[in-house]
């Protein structure tokens, strides 16, 4: 079943996403960036098998606030500084083996407060095109009963960005610019 955003209204698009995610299936979601494949971490099995992506590639996951990250890990002082000047946006940041990024997108902070913390990654195949609909979202994945249409998304994808104590390196630029963020 594909909900456009203008449907119903976002309170009962939440409730709907987060009823298909609490039963252990996956749904198809827009963020600030791409149409996102979603599931609760307890069940990020799915992702993969849906996905078909190998289970050493990993997802991000998606929280409603910046606080919300440090449930995950214990932030460091260039992460904090990372996180107070980036989110809620565009920019996912790994630490100690999470990828955590908080959406400007009103619909996944109210989805992710509701349920918690979301994994996520792009809605397509492993190795193909991120989609730009939710029509081309769904058409690989017939076993999601539940895609959110949020129109077409043509943003860039998220830069991710690596933290540890040695410093900062950026495995994918997207959209956000972090040089000169964290001295």
């Amino acid at each position: 079943m594909s909900k456009p955003l203008s449907e119903g209204g976002p309170a009962e698009l939440v409730e709907l996403a987060a009823a298909e995610l609490r039963a252990g299936r996956a749904v198809i979601i827009p963020t600030d960036t791409v149409y996102g494949l979603a599931a609760l971490p307890e069940n990020v099995d799915l992702l993969f098998e849906l996905k078909q992506r190998p289970p050493d590639k990993a997802v991000a996951i998606l929280v409603a606030r910046p606080a919300d990250a440090e449930h995950l890990f214990d932030p460091l002082p260039a992460t904090r500084r990372l996180m107070e000047a980036c989110w809620p946006g565009a920019l996912t940041i790994v630490q100690d083996g999470y990828g955590v990024r908080c959406p400007d997108h009103p619909l996944v902070q109210a989805l992710a407060a509701a349920v918690g913390p979301i994994a996520t990654t792009s809605a397509n195949l492993s190795g193909q095109p991120t989609p730009h609909t939710a029509a081309e979202a769904a058409a690989p994945f017939p076993a999601v009963q539940l895609v959110v249409d949020g129109g077409r998304l043509e943003a860039p994808a998220s830069t991710v960005v690596e933290v540890t104590e040695d410093g900062l390196t950026i495995l994918r630029q997207g959209s956000v610019e972090v040089d000169g963020v964290v001295e």
